[in-house]
C-alpha cells in the first residue's frame, strides 16, 4: 500500500514538474481574461475595442495579443494599439501601449 502511494505521489509531482508555460494557450477567445480584463486595456467610457489578434513573438517561442481600441468624438478620433504579454496570472501580464492619433476626413 505505502509503495502505491509513493508511486502515485512520485507521478503527481513529475506531471507538475513536466508542464511548461507552452500549455498556457491564447486564444482570440480568451486573451481578454489573459490580459487581466478590460479595465486594464480601456482607458474611459468612451472606448472601444475594435479588433483583437493574437500574434506570434518575433522568436516563436511565445504569443503576445495585439487590441486596436477606438475613441470617436466630432472633431475626430484616436486609437491605441495595445499590446500585452500574457500572464498565467492574468494581473501579471505586461501591457504595452502605442498611442495614433488620426483625423476624420470631412
Amino acid at each position: 500500500m505505502m509503495k502505491k502511494i509513493l508511486l502515485l505521489v512520485f507521478s503527481i509531482s513529475f506531471l507538475n514538474s513536466c508542464s511548461s508555460d507552452n500549455d498556457f494557450l491564447i486564444t482570440k477567445d480568451n486573451a481578454l481574461i489573459s490580459c487581466g480584463g478590460k479595465s486594464r486595456i480601456i482607458e474611459n467610457k468612451n472606448e472601444e475595442i475594435i479588433n483583437t489578434e493574437v500574434r506570434d513573438l518575433i522568436d516563436e517561442i511565445g504569443k503576445y495579443v495585439e487590441f486596436i481600441v477606438a475613441e470617436t468624438d466630432k472633431k475626430g478620433g484616436k486609437y491605441r494599439t495595445i499590446n500585452c504579454f500574457p500572464s498565467e496570472e492574468p494581473q501579471d501580464s505586461i501591457i504595452k501601449t502605442v498611442k495614433t492619433n488620426y483625423k476624420f476626413n470631412n
